[in-house]
């Protein structure tokens, strides 16, 4: 069977946005002057003589954030969650994330609520809410390492991006802040609207709306749960820990390159963090684009690395980040027998039917 031609649609454009965006950004990179000595035999060099001690630190870090990932997911979760099913829905839906594309990122709330005995709306509700923690802890930790730390704040300002980061970081701060005061309207008038909607569904039986309410009903308990002063702190020091152990990870791995930035320190992987983030969503399955690209420009436009050492830093970094939980991914998808495909058609045939479209 298939992927709906909704979906196609979707990952059709995605991959034309990320190809069109990545392209115009290496060909403004292959026409500065400092890329016109480049080779591939240089990069090749500098990825011989990267630190293993260290690229295997920033791979444990990685593996600790996905831990991080699980342990906040249990607590957002309106029911309890077992650790374990968090566990492996993380790492197969992660792997197949890297695999798959965007699209795929259902995989994982899909495999959690089927291995809990429950529908697909629970789940969906936890990944919106994981979505906005994941948007304010980025933007949080970002502007805190451009207000407070002077060697970060002196790079941007003397590369000449202090103005582009303070725009982008409106845009996101603003994006956030209307995300997060829609969430707290609907947590204010959940009841009158869910109570609208079942007076509805009363006069007028129909399955999407009843998952649309299913749905929204459980976002209202977990929004309701954040009101609990124990769920919300919780949430916010693991989403902390967690992009902070990201940016950990990324330090190790540019460190691994001694020649590179020798004086790299975690303030400054805080600030190239926030680069990979926004170039992860331009991101394409198998070939990357927008992350290694948006990491090579933080590299050597900001931080002043050479051309070489940073593209093969850029490469290191991606795979880590997307591709070392895939041994453990594969390894669990082949115990459970897991077909990608098959869970993202599942959980995309049961999504379309929450917002009424299958």
């Amino acid at each position: 069977m298939g992927l709906n031609p909704l979906v196609d649609r979707k990952r059709t454009i995605l991959t034309l946005g990320g190809i069109a965006v990545a392209v115009w950004l290496v060909w403004q990179f292959r026409h500065s002057p400092e890329w016109r000595n480049f080779t591939w035999n240089a990069v090749w060099t500098a990825t011989q003589q990267a630190r293993g001690w260290y690229i295997a630190i920033s791979v444990a870090l990685i593996y600790f954030s996905y831990l991080l990932r699980t342990w906040r997911w249990q607590m957002l979760m309106a029911e309890p969650g077992r650790f374990w099913p968090v566990l492996k829905g993380t790492a197969i839906g992660f792997t197949g994330t890297a695999l798959l594309g965007r699209p795929a990122e259902l995989v994982r709330p899909y495999y959690i609520a089927r291995k809990h005995r429950g529908g697909l709306s629970p789940q969906l509700a936890v990944w919106v809410l994981e979505r906005v923690f994941d948007m304010a802890g980025v933007v949080f930790l970002v502007g805190l390492d451009l207000g407070l730390d002077p060697v970060v704040k002196e790079l941007t300002r003397s590369g000449g991006y202090q103005a582009a980061f303070q725009r982008a970081g409106l845009v996101v701060i603003a994006s956030v802040v209307a995300l997060v005061a829609a969430l707290y309207v609907f947590h204010l008038r959940a009841s009158a609207w869910l109570a609208k909607l079942r007076r509805a569904s009363a006069a007028h039986p129909a399955k999407a709306r009843r998952k649309i309410e299913g749905f929204l009903e459980t976002l209202a308990e977990g929004m309701a749960g954040l009101t609990r002063g124990r769920t919300l702190l919780g949430a916010i020091l693991f989403t902390a820990a967690l992009w902070v152990t990201i940016s950990a990870s990324i330090w190790m791995a540019v460190l691994a390159y001694p020649a590179m930035l020798p004086r790299f320190d975690l303030a400054e992987a805080v600030l190239l963090m926030g680069l990979t983030a926004v170039g992860s969503v331009l991101t394409l399955p198998a070939v990357g684009g927008g992350f290694q690209v948006l990491t090579i420009f933080g590299l050597t436009k900001i931080f002043g690395a050479d051309s070489a050492a940073a593209t093969s830093a850029a490469l290191i970094i991606w795979l880590i980040c997307f591709y070392a939980i895939a041994p453990l991914g594969l390894g669990l998808a082949m115990h459970e027998g897991v077909s990608w495909r098959g869970l993202e058609q599942a959980a995309e045939s049961e999504e379309l039917e929450v917002r009424g479209e299958g």
